[in-house]
């Protein structure tokens, strides 16, 4: 499998930031690892993306928040949903790390607003005490853009993306 660097000439795809794009929109759940007490833990979780970052809507009851507490940085992977004509391996899918806050104040009306279009059954959350939105800033991004389609993505071409 070959894997391109954001210096190539030759893309793989010459779609793959639109790829990528239709992923998010169409995506409604990420797999989050965290760092538990005897090693990763994964947990689903859904997610939206708001300027270039990917929000999370999460118990402080939930094993993964007490992992984020003790070590914001995680991993997170978006994925194709499965079908039955796919092959597994020729999913499209992205593989980030990165470091994941709270959302500030200033932006969390905003950014409960995006949370809530992608997510609209999450609204009954938003009044429980034990939820809060989280904001996840890549660092490091994988897009697999299918079997033999990889290439890793830089934070400048992130951000120009959205």
């Amino acid at each position: 499998m070959r894997i391109d660097t954001p210096s190539d000439q030759s893309d793989v795809s010459d779609h793959w930031q639109q790829d990528i794009q239709l992923l998010l929109n169409r995506s409604r759940v990420s797999f989050l690892a965290t760092q538990g007490q005897a090693g990763p833990e994964v947990s689903m979780a859904p997610f939206a993306f708001h300027h270039g970052k990917i929000l999370l809507h999460l118990s402080r009851l939930a094993k993964h928040t007490i992992n984020i507490e003790r070590s914001p940085n995680i991993g997170l992977m978006i994925c194709t949903p499965e079908s039955q004509a796919d092959s597994p391996l020729a999913l499209p899918r992205l593989s980030l790390q990165g470091e994941i806050n709270l959302v500030s104040d200033d932006q969390l009306e905003s950014a409960k607003a995006v949370y809530l279009e992608k997510i609209p059954d999450a609204e009954p959350l938003f009044s429980f005490g034990d939820f809060r939105l989280f904001q996840f800033s890549p660092t490091h991004i994988n897009w697999v853009g299918g079997f033999g389609k990889a290439r890793k993505v830089s934070l400048k071409q992130w951000s120009m993306m959205h």
